[in-house]
């Protein structure tokens, strides 16, 4: 996987002109394969990129570039004890690419994917429902290797806590009328989306009752 990753990188930094391919994909390595990232790791990119070169309606060629620009750093810096990831991400990306045309967009697709308001912008709703289509995995077992990856990223937090916590995130994704904001990923992964995340907080309550 790293191979091709690799070579997808340096690709797309020879089409969109990114000085210091080479270097700056030893930092991505490097970050994406630190200790205890568990999920927020290469392959949780190439998923992106996948569904990313999947996406089936039109997007302009500078949303497309940047979208892919997004996807490789939006989680370049990740700690599950911090709350600015996104904003740390959104600053080292800067710190590669400050004078870059494609700077600026990729700076709010980032910080996008905090997951707040996007209406109407369409990369932001794009990028957004790629970052959460592992929420409606269909595989067997996917969804559950994700939730557990989850946890491994949590493991600082014991488990009562984790469940009482993990299960505010999940009721708050059902309590949304739309789980995503485009029609595709809402036609694709709505309807799973819901399936797994009450699969999952099913499984927490249980959990969770043979602590109290």
């Amino acid at each position: 996987m790293l191979i091709s990753l690799k070579q997808r990188w340096l690709n797309f930094a020879k089409r969109i002109v990114i000085p210091r391919g080479e270097e700056i994909w030893e930092s991505l390595e490097m970050l994406y394969t630190e200790q205890g990232r568990h999920y927020h790791t290469l392959e949780h990119i190439q998923d992106c990129l996948i569904k990313l070169d999947e996406w089936p309606t039109k997007i302009s060629a500078e949303n497309y570039q940047s979208i892919e620009l997004a996807i490789w750093f939006h989680d370049l810096i990740y700690d599950s004890q911090r709350a600015d990831n996104e904003d740390a991400s959104a600053a080292l990306f800067t710190h590669f690419f400050r004078g870059h045309e494609l700077q600026p967009n990729v700076y709010a697709l980032i910080l996008a994917t905090r997951h707040k308001v996007t209406d109407g912008m369409q990369a932001e709703e794009i990028m957004c429902d790629i970052d959460l289509s592992i929420l409606g995995a269909i595989i067997p077992g996917k969804y559950q290797q994700y939730s557990d990856n989850i946890r491994k990223e949590y493991s600082w937090v014991t488990d009562e806590e984790y469940c009482e916590a993990r299960i505010r995130v999940l009721t708050n994704f059902l309590a949304k009328d739309h789980l995503y904001q485009t029609p595709y990923a809402q036609g694709r992964w709505g309807k799973q989306a819901r399936i797994n995340i009450q699969q999952e907080k099913d499984l927490l309550s249980s959990a969770l009752e043979s602590y109290i």
